[in-house]
């Protein structure tokens, strides 16, 4: 067992067994500035990993909406094209009556 702990990125001494909580001693990775450093860059990577997923999500729901709006367009045309329809019909409808 390792009765000194070093920090896995500087090298410089971060915990004695024998001055130390023993759990602490066990948990400890890096000294305080290198924390810091690991922390911000862990964070930077899930923030752009969340910027990626957002862009995609973003992305998927424009194209979507594209798709939404051709399928809108094409429901008018074919209600226009009924409407002439059943004016069609009922002229005609109305003439046979007559």
């Amino acid at each position: 067992m390792n009765d000194v702990k070093y920090c896995i990125r500087c090298g410089t001494m971060i915990s004695d067994v024998n001055t130390a909580d023993w759990y602490s001693h066990m948990s400890i990775k890096y000294c305080d500035f290198c924390r810091r450093e690991s922390e911000r860059e862990k964070t930077a990577l899930r923030v752009a990993a969340l910027r990626k997923r957002k862009k995609q999500k973003d992305k998927f729901r424009d194209e979507q909406l594209v798709i939404i709006a051709e399928r809108n367009e094409l429901l008018r045309a074919e209600n226009e094209l009924l409407r002439k329809k059943v004016m069609q019909l009922r002229e005609e409808t109305e003439r046979g009556i007559r």
